[in-house]
């Protein structure tokens, strides 16, 4: 695994930052010296390469996106002060939010994404979806696991439909679908596009609300 100790000219925190991976990062041996001499100047010219665009990078976000994006979060988290002053936290943390997370999968470490999410500006953050169309609304969401807990929630009944019908047999791997009134105070985001008419929660409403489950839209 091949990390980077900081230069003088590098103004990110580049702690635990892994920078290259396979087929870059060989953690084998080559079978002559030769091989192995020539597997380390490739590296070493990879390294000197990512770190000419990280030194030159204007702005945190572009100095993320040279790395893999295994790293991104863990350059988020060292940088975050650089973001911040930035102004593209708030970006940076929903581009990573919803690379793999949705109201029917989360995924990555939900307490980093609550720290994340309430390191950022409330005005800014909801400022990068859409305006909240609604005084009142049925959101849903679904865990394979039937944890209730979530910050991804969709207010569209056909969504909520789709994933009853897929998940109406537990022995085929259904999972549960929750249900949620909720109001513009509620949410920190509403995102809509065309493939999603989605809300993340504030932390607080999504660890403490009472959530019902439903096996039809026939219950809301």
């Amino acid at each position: 695994m091949t990390l980077y100790e900081r230069g003088k000219n590098m103004p990110w925190n580049l702690d635990k930052i892994r920078f290259l991976y396979p087929p870059d990062d060989f953690t084998g041996t080559f079978t002559n010296e030769k091989m192995q001499a020539r597997h380390k100047a490739m590296q070493d010219q990879k390294i000197k390469e990512l770190v000419s665009r990280l030194e030159n990078a204007k702005g945190p976000l572009e100095a993320m996106l040279v790395l893999n994006p295994l790293e991104h979060i863990r350059f988020l988290l060292n940088n975050l002060e650089h973001f911040q002053q930035h102004q593209c936290l708030e970006q940076a943390v929903l581009q990573l939010y919803y690379r793999r997370n949705t109201p029917f999968a989360a995924a990555g470490d939900y307490d980093v994404w609550k720290f994340l999410l309430k390191s950022c500006d409330a005005d800014r953050l909801y400022e990068q979806g859409s305006p909240f169309p609604y005084e009142r609304v049925t959101a849903f969401r679904g865990s394979v696991t039937g944890i209730t807990r979530g910050l991804s929630w969709t207010v569209s009944k056909e969504n909520a439909a789709w994933i009853l019908k897929r998940w109406e047999d537990k022995e085929l791997g259904g999972g549960t679908v929750f249900a949620l009134e909720i109001t513009r105070a509620d949410i920190l985001v509403y995102v809509e596009d065309k493939t999603r008419q989605e809300v993340i929660l504030v932390p607080e409403v999504a660890d403490t609300a009472k959530v019902h489950e439903i096996t039809s839209l026939l219950q809301i």
